[in-house]
């Protein structure tokens, strides 16, 4: 219901039912539980989208923990192999993991970015396709459902993340739910995921929880994380890995 809110900007009560095989009444109690957590906004026939809180621009992210996230982007690039597909979300961290993959590995990117569909050297890649939708102007990147033309012949071999907000409790999260929705279906359509998170993300908190920390394998961070959530990651299997140059 999150994501059909997100994506429709309002829904009506017997929109959902219908979509859903489900009685209006079951509907309306569900949109009043979403709403007290804060993830839609009810109205008198249904929901509509919450307005999203505020995220900092691509251009002021790019200017924060700089030399974390280059030994993060680098570390990772050692991690994708020759000849896999990659699944690559918006984000400032991403960005210079796109930019720090070498161009002999014969790598196929996809992304809903447009700084990196901007900045990377496509040359550098065997295939770059772009994932479409509504455009969000502060984080310069396209959301929406992720669907490819003949899906059924596509294999994505590692979705590799940016996060908000990464915590014991909540798991990865970020900014908005309209975001958070399509990198959980980048999460379900990768073989293997690994996260990029520096440090400040462990004490960060984020509106859209995106997924548990079990749906993830890899952690690239450039700081060991706190010892209680060091401890999840553990028990969830998650390889954690400190960038260190």
């Amino acid at each position: 219901m999150i994501r059909i809110v997100a994506e429709h900007g309002s829904v009506s009560v017997p929109m959902l039912a219908d979509m859903f095989g489900i009685s209006p009444d079951t509907v309306r109690r569900d949109l009043d539980r979403l709403a007290e957590a804060g993830a839609l906004t009810r109205t008198h026939g249904g929901a509509v989208r919450t307005r999203e809180p505020s995220v900092a621009s691509v251009a002021d992210r790019v200017a924060t923990q700089v030399d974390a996230k280059r030994r993060i982007a680098v570390t990772a690039a050692r991690l994708i192999t020759p000849g896999e597909t990659i699944l690559v979300n918006g984000g400032s961290t991403t960005l210079a993991l796109a930019m720090a993959l070498p161009a002999h590995r014969s790598i196929a990117l996809i992304t809903n970015s447009i700084p990196i569909l901007d900045q990377v050297d496509r040359a550098a890649f065997s295939h770059v396709y772009g994932i479409g939708g509504e455009f969000l102007d502060v984080s310069k990147v396209l959301v929406g459902p992720v669907t490819f033309p003949h899906a059924d012949r596509i294999e994505v071999d590692t979705a590799v993340l940016g996060v908000r907000a990464l915590s014991a409790t909540r798991g990865i999260s970020t900014a908005t739910v309209a975001e958070a929705a399509m990198i959980s279906d980048m999460i379900r359509l990768a073989r293997r995921t690994i996260v990029l998170a520096d440090a400040t993300k462990f004490t960060r908190s984020a509106f859209a929880a995106i997924a548990p920390l079990d749906q993830i394998d890899m952690l690239v961070t450039d700081a060991e994380p706190p010892e209680e959530l060091r401890a999840v990651l553990a028990a969830a299997g998650v390889e954690t890995i400190i960038a260190t140059a």
